[in-house]
């Protein structure tokens, strides 16, 4: 295998080994580092790095050719330690990860950030992802704490709709995605509703109701008609997230 040039060091994986006795040095990795023209002062290193990561966590360990009198006793050396040490820890999880979507959209997912020492409580939020027309990662999200569970993922397929339309890509309609993305967080959705509810209904009582408007008789203006087709759909997103909360935003 021929060796990586990375910043400058030469690293490989197998040291030009037969691929049936690289199987032999997994988790080892050979490390060759000679001065440049860039860095002329550097330090030459020469060794095999040991590298094993268990439960988020990196362990390793250096064994230098110079103290293990050359690179085949250095590497001998680096194996027994990485026997042993994989001896010692756990075995790695086999289990399947987890989509990067907990929603069921690809996407879309409902993210928590962790609070602060300052005691600022944790802030949950809408995160989806997508790729634009020039093949670029973009990103936006939703505050659960601004708009709401269901109105935040509501605004994320809307979105995801849009720029997925934008770049020219597959996409479904946003209600589709909505529907799916509500299924894993409806005990949450419904005591947002319900909440919602006592408190629209708290706030009606309080409203005078206005008196009774005079029926139309005349025949209606095509403003007439724009104004009840508004009307119309306000009360659409009245049904859905609840009066005085029809615009939709972004952030």
């Amino acid at each position: 295998m021929t060796p990586r040039l990375r910043w400058g060091v030469v690293v490989s994986l197998t040291h030009q080994f037969p691929v049936r006795m690289a199987e032999k040095h997994h988790h080892i990795t050979r490390i060759d580092i000679e001065p440049s023209d860039s860095y002329p002062k550097r330090h030459p290193t020469h060794g095999w790095q040991v590298r094993v990561r268990r439960d988020g966590k990196r362990l390793s360990k250096f064994f230098a050719d110079a103290r293990y009198d050359g690179q085949d006793g250095a590497l001998e050396a680096a194996i027994h330690y990485r026997d042993e040490l994989l001896a010692e820890l756990p075995a790695p999880d086999a289990r399947p990860r987890k989509a990067w979507s907990n929603t069921g959209v690809i996407g879309l997912s409902v993210r928590e950030k962790a609070g602060t020492e300052g005691g600022a409580a944790p802030k949950t939020y809408v995160q989806l992802n997508w790729i634009d027309a020039e093949g670029k990662r973009r990103g936006a999200s939703y505050s659960v704490d601004k708009w709401g569970l269901r109105r935040a993922l509501w605004n994320g397929c809307e979105r995801l709709y849009e720029e997925r339309q934008a770049a020219g890509r597959p996409v479904e309609e946003p209600h589709i995605m909505f529907a799916r993305a509500q299924e894993p967080f409806m005990e949450q959705i419904e005591a947002e509703i319900a909440a919602e509810a006592a408190a629209n209904g708290a706030q009606e009582a309080r409203e005078e109701q206005p008196a009774a408007q005079p029926k139309l008789t005349r025949a209606l203006t095509h403003d007439d008609e724009l104004r009840l087709e508004e009307k119309a759909l306000e009360h659409v997103a009245d049904t859905l997230f609840g009066k005085g909360n029809t615009q939709f935003g972004k952030g």
